[in-house]
This record gives structure tokens, C-alpha cells and sequence, in this order.
């Protein structure tokens, strides 16, 4: 939101109050549903944008009715894996933006189905096709979405900005005991929702070879299980030495401290176009360690802190987590060079906000909404 409005646009920020993490309210009061972050606009004709609707909200008519009343000139949805479930949100918001001259965005997250090789690619081509314009955040989403889901909307591509760029890490010693978790020995952490696509396994594979070349070494696994395909990897997981994990839902608070807690944040990824918690990792000046996909390598470009596996194994995963921690020094000031330079390049958030505000005007001339 800060991005958009930096790039002059008229924004406001409709979720449910409780997707809001605390420090989105530092900016503005609790609102009823809809948190108000409308600006004063450099620019003559700026947009207006419903950012981050949510189906869920029990003021979903109230939305609805303003869309109807061509109270914006764009609605982007962002951050709803919608996958092959109908949505009736998006079919009802369709014809509200059709119906008033108003386009309607959705970032495409995750949208490519990793771990289901029998998906519906039909449906989940549908739900997108809901949308006036797709947002991609990698060239690999955006290849998935034209060649494995043959999506026929638009497609702007627009990098996934580091997460919490601007934050200042608090000590290790502080983010422990707001943990409780002892401080001692090089730790290394993965981080985000336990899919069966995200390589627990090849950690599982991995981790006692890094444990016999750094035997101090400690590795946590924090999240929420997004599937019950990963029991099985988890129980390897729990009986290996020097492993931790925490299945639960992670505040941004806690998120920060486990990133301050940590040496190298691995990404151990099977497949993957983008990832959120790599971008994350990056943000927050740590070292990562990731598998080489194109998605991945795509993000990591032009980066020293990352070291990149030589393959997707639980080996050459091994190897470079090892690698990592013995450079760690070197790595964490690369780290924070990487957030430096980032937060000020075409992958920083000014610059995706001045690259959203253009893809915006492209699509209103392309479908012909409304001066």
C-alpha cells in the first residue's frame, strides 16, 4: 500500500480485521471492516484501488454495492489461492467491475498446483479467467500460466517485492526469549506453510550429514501444516538430533524474531514458480540457501548471500547448508548489502509500486474502462 501510494495512487485496503496483522493499524484507527488508507494523489486523474479483497468478509455486499457504484476505478484482489474451488466472490465481483467499467486485477500466488498432478487445470483456469488482468510475480508464474494453465487473460509481470525491507532485526538474544528458544549453536530455519512440495523431505534427507560436518548446528521448522501429506516427513524430522519444530500460525512479530534467531533460512523447495518466504528471507537480511528451480533462481538473481544447491537432493542441499553456516560471517554482511541494494532496484517496493500503477493504466486502456 505504501508503494502505491508513493507512486500516487488513491488507495484503499479492504480486509477483515483479523488478517491484519498489528502494525497495519499503527497507520490509521480500527476500522469497522474497510481500512481507510486513502492519500492525497500527486497525480490528476489517480486510480482508486480496493486492494486485498477478501470473500470472507461479512461486509462483502457493502464492497460489492461501491464496486456496482463505480466508487473505484480498479479492484486488484491479491494473496486468494483460489485453485479449483468456484469462487462466488469473484464471479459476483466480475460482473460488479463489467457492469460499472471497472478492472479488475488478481495476482496469481501459488496458483500453479505443485504437489497435485491430477489437478483441474480447467477450473483453476476459470477462476483466473475471472480476471480483466493477471499480475505474475516471476516469469515462471507467468509461463505456468499461459502454458500448463492456458489462461486466456492478460498477464503483467511484476517482481514479489522483499518483505519487511524497512524493519530493524532485534537482537538474537531478545528474539530468543521472546521464543523461548535457547540462542546457542548455528541455526538454520525453514520457515512457512508445510506443503509436500516444499523438499521437507530432502531436508529430512539432509540434515544429519550437516549435523555430523557441524554438530552444534539446529535446525527449526516453523508453520502451520497447509497439508496432511507431510505427517510422514515431519516424524523423520522429530527423531533426527538438533531439530525443533513449531506447528502454528506465525504473527509477523514472531516472523521478524525467528529471521533474527537464524544464520541461514533454507528453501528446500521440489517445485516452485516464486516463494513469498524466500522474499521474506531476503528482506529481513538473512543468508538462504535454495534448490536450483527457475522460479527460485529467478528471485536470487544477482545476489551473494543465497547459495544455491548444485541439485534438488537431500545431498547437495546438505552441502550447501554446511557451506553456509562455515561462511556464515562472510554471508550475513552479504546479506545486508543484498537488502540495500534490493529495496533500492527494480525489485524494491518503489519501484513495483510505480510498475503497478502503470500495469494499471495499460489495462484500463486495454479494456476500455472508464476515464
Amino acid at each position: 500500500m505504501r508503494a502505491l501510494r508513493d507512486a500516487g495512487v488513491e488507495a484503499e485496503l479492504a480486509s477483515p480485521a483479523f488478517y491484519l496483522e498489528p502494525h497495519y493499524l499503527d497507520e490509521t484507527p480500527r476500522p469497522e471492516w474497510i481500512v481507510n488508507l486513502t492519500v492525497h494523489a500527486r497525480r490528476p486523474r489517480a486510480l482508486r484501488v480496493a486492494s486485498r479483497s477478501v470473500e470472507v468478509s461479512l461486509n462483502a455486499t457493502r464492497l460489492l454495492g461501491r464496486v456496482s457504484a463505480g466508487a473505484f476505478d480498479v479492484v486488484h484482489v491479491q494473496w486468494i489461492p483460489f485453485g479449483e474451488a468456484s469462487s462466488a466472490f469473484m464471479g459476483m465481483l466480475r460482473r460488479r467491475c463489467d457492469s460499472s467499467g471497472t478492472l479488475l486485477v488478481h495476482t496469481a500466488h501459488n496458483a500453479a498446483p505443485h504437489d497435485r498432478p491430477r489437478a483441474d487445470l480447467a477450473a483453476i483456469r476459470q477462476n483466473l479467467d475471472l480476471a480483466h488482468l493477471l499480475v505474475a510475480q516471476t516469469d515462471q508464474v507467468a509461463v505456468a500460466l499461459a502454458r500448463m494453465i492456458r489462461t486466456v487473460t492478460p498477464i503483467e509481470v511484476i517482481p514479489h517485492g522483499p518483505l519487511f525491507v524497512d524493519r530493524e532485526l532485534p537482537g538474537r538474544a531478545a528474539a530468543a526469549a521472546r521464543l523461548g528458544i535457547r540462542p546457542s549453536g548455528p541455526i538454520v530455519l525453514f520457515l512457512g506453510l508445510l506443503r509436500p512440495y516444499k523438499g521437507l523431505d530432502l531436508l529430512a534427507d539432509a540434515w544429519p550429514a550437516v549435523r555430523a560436518a557441524i554438530p552444534a548446528a539446529r535446525l527449526l521448522i516453523v508453520g502451520r501444516r497447509g497439508d496432511h501429506g507431510v505427517q510422514a516427513d515431519l516424524d523423520r524430522l522429530r527423531g533426527l538430533p538438533g531439530v525443533e519444530i513449531e506447528e502454528s500460525y506465525v504473527s509477523v512479530p514472531a516472523m521478524v524474531d525467528y529471521h533474527a534467531l537464524s544464520d541461514v533460512v533454507v528453501i528446500p523447495y521440489r517445485r516452485i514458480s516464486q516463494s513469498g518466504a524466500l522474499m521474506t528471507a531476503i528482506g529481513l537480511g538473512r543468508p538462504t540457501v535454495v534448490t536450483p528451480l527457475d522460479g527460485l533462481l529467478e528471485q536470487v538473481r544477482g545476489l551473494e548471500s543465497t547459495v544455491v544447491a548444485a541439485d534438488v537432493s537431500g545431498s547437495a542441499i546438505a552441502s550447501s547448508i554446511v557451506s553456509s553456516l562455515q561462511r556464515s560471517g562472510q554471508l550475513m554482511q552479504a546479506a545486508s548489502r543484498d537488502r540495500e541494494r534490493i529495496a533500492s532496484g527494480s525489485l524494491g517496493w518503489r519501484s513495483i509500486g510505480r510498475a503497478t500503477s502503470e500495469a494499471y493504466e495499460r489495462g484500463r486502456r486495454r479494456f476500455g474502462a472508464r476515464a
